[in-house]
């Protein structure tokens, strides 16, 4: 398992052009993967921050110590994460040296060669594997989560023990086993706040109306009082489409 401390390796790869020029591709990339090492310091908190983008509608921000770590989006269907890739990878056939894994419930993000992953972590709930893709496009990593409850909210990417860690703050233990306490130790509290949660369903009930209602604009349809689950409301979402 990756340690949110370690994603910042993305950003520290600074093999010059001259290095680059001169070294094989190979050797590119094993020098991406050395120089990108976690900081001898580990921050003590494990909780991310998760933000409204400045300026792509319905797209979010999650950040570590400052640090922006991936963007994202959902919809009825897909949960899509944007990554920025290593700069310098060969220019030529990049993607080839990227290596990711979906999983029904795990996320794997690496260079391939390597034994050790940038990104290693549960997802918020399970994934359609054979419906889910990635690619690479203009130095952004783009992988795109089916999701395996359609309608569901995720309140975030990679927070698969959210629930768990609530639970323990708050003195109820009765759901950990030796694997939840063995990857609590790496706890990823990307949970958002209730107002975020608000205008998260709010784009996918209005992406819902539109789905039902074709011949309608629901683009500036308002909520009065709490905005309803987008997966259970009136009877649920369909999956006939």
């Amino acid at each position: 398992m990756s340690k949110l401390s370690d994603y910042s390796k993305f950003d520290h790869l600074n093999v010059s052009d001259d290095e680059t020029d001169e070294a094989s591709e190979t050797a590119v990339v094993a020098a991406a993967h050395a120089q990108s090492s976690p900081p001898s310091s580990t921050p003590s908190s494990t909780t991310g921050r998760t933000k409204k983008h400045p300026t792509e509608q319905n797209r979010y921000i999650f950040e570590y110590s400052g640090q922006k770590v991936y963007e994202w989006e959902q919809s009825l269907e897909e949960v899509t994460i944007y990554i920025d890739a290593p700069p310098n990878l060969p220019k030529s056939n990049a993607g080839q040296y990227i290596n990711v894994n979906i999983l029904p419930n795990r996320l794997q993000v690496g260079l391939k060669g390597f034994d050790r992953y940038f990104i290693d972590e549960r997802t918020f709930d399970k994934v359609k594997v054979k419906e889910s893709s990635w690619y690479l496009d203009d130095g952004v990593i783009t992988i795109v989560l089916a999701k395996c409850f359609r309608g569901q909210t995720w309140e975030g990417v990679l927070c698969g023990h959210h629930d768990v860690a609530v639970k323990q703050q708050n003195g109820d233990s009765s759901h950990r086993t030796d694997n939840t306490r063995e990857e609590n130790s790496g706890v990823v509290n990307e949970s958002i706040d209730p107002f975020t949660k608000q205008e998260m369903q709010r784009t996918m009930m209005l992406e819902r109306f539109q789905e039902e209602n074709p011949g309608f604009d629901f683009r500036d349809a308002t909520f009065n009082g709490e905005v309803p689950d987008p997966r259970t409301f009136m009877g649920g979402v369909g999956y006939n489409h």
